[in-house]
This record gives C-alpha cells, sequence and structure tokens, in this order.
C-alpha cells in the first residue's frame, strides 16, 4: 500500500485528524450505547448492565464452559439453564421483577427476551421524556438488583422476594432521579 501525503490534505493543509482516521480501525457502532452513556442509574448498575449486554456475567452456564461448575440450573427457579438471556426476564423471578417495575412507570406489558429489552430499553434512552430517560434507570438498576439476588441465592442461599427487590430498585432509581421525575414513580 503507497500512502501519498496528498490524500491527507484538506483545503492544501495537511490534516491530521484525516491522517488519525487513516490509521485507526473502523469504529464499530453500537445500538445500545445510550443505555449506558446517558443513564443516570448508578455505576455499579451500569457496570453490570454493561457486562450483561455484552454477556459477560458469570452465569453458571459461563462457569460451566470454563469447567468450574456441572450443575447449570437456574438458582432463582430451578426450572431452566442460567444463562444471560433466561436470568434476565424469562426468569419467573426476575420476569415478576421486572412487570412491577415496568407498572411504577405506567407500563402493562409481559417482559420479552433480554435482547428485545435491550433494544426497547436503548431506544426509550435517546428520547427526551422523563418517562423514557425514568424506563433506562430502571432498567440498569433492575438488571443489577436481579444479578445480586443471584448472587445471594448462590453465596448465601436465600434472596429476597421479587417485591422487596423491587422496593430496592425504586429506591435506587429515587434516589437518582431530579425532584421533577419522582412524580412519574409513584403513581
Amino acid at each position: 500500500m503507497v500512502i501519498k501525503i496528498h490524500d491527507y490534505e484538506k483545503n492544501g493543509k495537511f490534516s491530521i485528524r484525516k491522517c488519525y482516521q487513516a490509521l485507526r480501525e473502523p469504529i464499530v457502532q453500537v445500538s445500545w450505547k445510550r443505555l449506558i452513556c446517558n443513564n443516570k442509574a448508578s455505576p455499579k448498575s451500569l457496570f453490570i448492565t454493561w457486562l450483561a449486554v455484552l454477556n459477560r456475567l458469570a452465569t453458571k452456564t459461563r462457569l460451566a464452559q470454563w469447567n468450574l461448575v456441572n450443575d447449570t440450573s437456574c438458582v432463582l427457579c430451578n426450572d431452566a439453564e442460567e444463562d444471560t438471556q433466561h436470568l434476565f426476564f424469562s426468569c419467573p423471578y426476575s420476569a415478576a421483577v421486572w412487570v412491577q417495575c415496568l407498572k411504577i412507570i405506567g407500563i402493562t406489558r409481559r417482559p420479552v427476551s433480554f435482547l428485545d429489552e435491550i433494544s426497547i430499553a436503548a431506544s426509550k434512552c435517546r428520547r427526551k421524556s422523563k418517562v423514557s430517560q425514568l424506563y433506562g434507570i430502571m432498567f440498569a438498576e433492575a438488571v443489577y438488583n436481579i444479578w445480586i439476588q443471584r448472587n445471594h441465592q448462590v453465596f448465601q442461599g436465600t434472596h429476597k422476594l421479587p417485591q422487596h427487590t423491587v422496593d430496592l430498585i425504586l429506591l435506587n432509581v429515587a434516589c437518582r432521579v431530579p425532584d421533577t421525575m419522582k412524580n412519574h414513580l409513584y403513581r
């Protein structure tokens, strides 16, 4: 490949920007960027949500791939294999939590697959409305708190009831939003 200095000129002057863009690898845009970057959820919730979106949480299925566990059944329901897709919103426990969270912000529907929920949350995070912003915060806090309850069950042998988890999520959300948004949390 022959590099010509004229390829990096703009209006007759050398452009460092054009040269830099040619040297680096292309940037891959992800659809869920706004879910993580423009979200007012707690940093720990955003981190766990980011890991979940990337399918990097240490679920039993992933641990089994590394030969660290033999039993891959979900610790919250014992009905299915514990992977990210099941743990977030396919598991009866997490589905009950998410349905109640959605009701709090005025949405009545059943949860869909985790990938679809990510798409919905990401599209809402692009909007400016208070309910859309609350949706993104609620999503991240729900993912985090479900993961925490899963870990409590694994390491302590117990977890909170779905309603108690929803109460924790609601508290976390209420602490992170301005007063003007709090009236959308208490319908």
